[in-house]
């Protein structure tokens, strides 16, 4: 089945220009003009990824991802923010935690941001089902996990990275890997945002043991009844 993207930005060639170089890649590619016209044609038709501007006259990114995410723990699908502008630290740190997939700079090859949006994709089709570990259930492709009768309030990728450190009961993850696997980036200012996903994680579980913290390493999953 062809992909259906969302191109959202409010430079009529620059989205031309991104929209038709992911048609001749085979998608399936409709274009939004501002934050307002995408949410809208979110909540009318169904899309497996979304490329947003980070600066729109009406909304920015984060904004966006907010509104996307509001009412629910997950982002329907993934978000690769486009930016010309706000490439620092600090702006992609902030699209990230707020549930961004990725972050492009604006004139990058063609070739790579095919190959990002490719793996964006891919993460979301060949994600794991679901990973049993006790009383611990995790459904990363529907955005769920529960532990026993109890469904835990998870973001996405504090979702995903639970799946990481189940899937390898006992053994300890770093935190590089970890970053690398979940964040995308093993970029330091997101150690952070790992820390808080840890800490998320051990507040909702509301049992202690089931992450451990291995000192200047990283973390292990402990499996329990």
């Amino acid at each position: 089945m062809t992909a259906k993207l969302l191109v959202v930005d409010d430079e009529p060639r620059s989205a031309a220009l991104t929209a038709e170089l992911l048609r001749r890649a085979g998608y399936s590619v409709e274009i939004a003009t501002g934050g307002s016209e995408a949410l809208e044609r979110t909540r009318s038709a169904s899309f497996d990824l979304m490329l947003l501007d980070y600066e729109m006259p009406d909304m920015e990114a984060p904004e966006i991802l907010d509104a996307l995410r509001a009412g629910r723990d997950r982002l329907p699908f993934p978000v690769i923010i486009l930016t010309g502008a706000r490439g620092g630290p600090s702006d992609q740190v902030l699209g990230i935690e707020r549930g961004a997939t990725d972050y492009i700079i604006k004139g990058t090859d063609r070739q790579v941001l095919l190959a990002r949006v490719r793996a964006a994709l891919r993460e979301r089709g060949h994600a794991s089902g679901e990973l049993v570990r006790g009383r611990l259930r995790v459904e990363a492709t529907r955005g769920e996990a529960s532990l026993g009768t109890r469904r835990l309030k998870l973001e996405r990728r504090a979702i995903l990275l639970l799946e990481q450190l189940a899937e390898r009961p006992g053994q300890t993850l770093r935190r590089s890997e970890l970053l690398e696997r979940v964040w995308g980036s093993s970029y330091v200012g997101f150690e952070h945002s790992l820390e808080q996903a840890v800490h998320h994680l051990r507040r909702e579980l509301r049992e202690p043991g089931w992450i451990e913290t291995v000192r200047g390493i990283g973390y292990r999953f402990v499996a329990r009844a």
